[in-house]
């Protein structure tokens, strides 16, 4: 179920230039390995249905975007290859970033520790078969 839109001007305002900046960030990780492209345009589809309802409509109905966060709100999950993909994306960008950034060991378990339960989180969602694909 979508939020509702927010009564007060201000924080619609907020709300709509929050989904912009995430919907920047799901375009920039649509093409940069590591950066989650999913994740940003379900959080813009979010601030967008408590923002701007023209925006929200507009992502909702998206040729790319609108199935997959139709599909994830009426919880029938991610495809496999949006599985795979997740998963080797967080993989490479923890293992990279505590491999050639992190010198704290605590540091490192922390993140390692993250890294395993976002890929639980991922693998453990209801995988959408191919016949289940949401048109329109």
């Amino acid at each position: 179920m979508a939020p509702t839109l927010s009564r007060s001007r201000t924080l619609r305002v907020l709300y709509t230039a929050l989904g912009l900046v995430s919907l920047g960030l799901g375009f920039i990780g649509v093409g940069v390995l590591g950066i989650p492209t999913f994740d940003f345009i379900l959080l813009a589809a979010f601030f967008f249905a408590m923002g701007n309802e023209r925006l929200h409509d507009w992502i909702l109905h998206h040729r790319w975007f609108g199935p997959m966060i139709r599909d994830y709100r009426a919880g029938k999950g991610f495809t496999l290859r949006m599985k795979i993909t997740g998963v080797v994306a967080v993989v490479v960008s923890f293992g990279l970033t505590i491999g050639l950034a992190v010198r704290n060991v605590y540091l490192a378990v922390g993140l390692a520790l993250l890294g395993l339960a976002i890929c639980a989180y991922i693998v453990t969602r209801p995988t959408k078969h191919s016949d289940e694909v949401t048109v329109g």
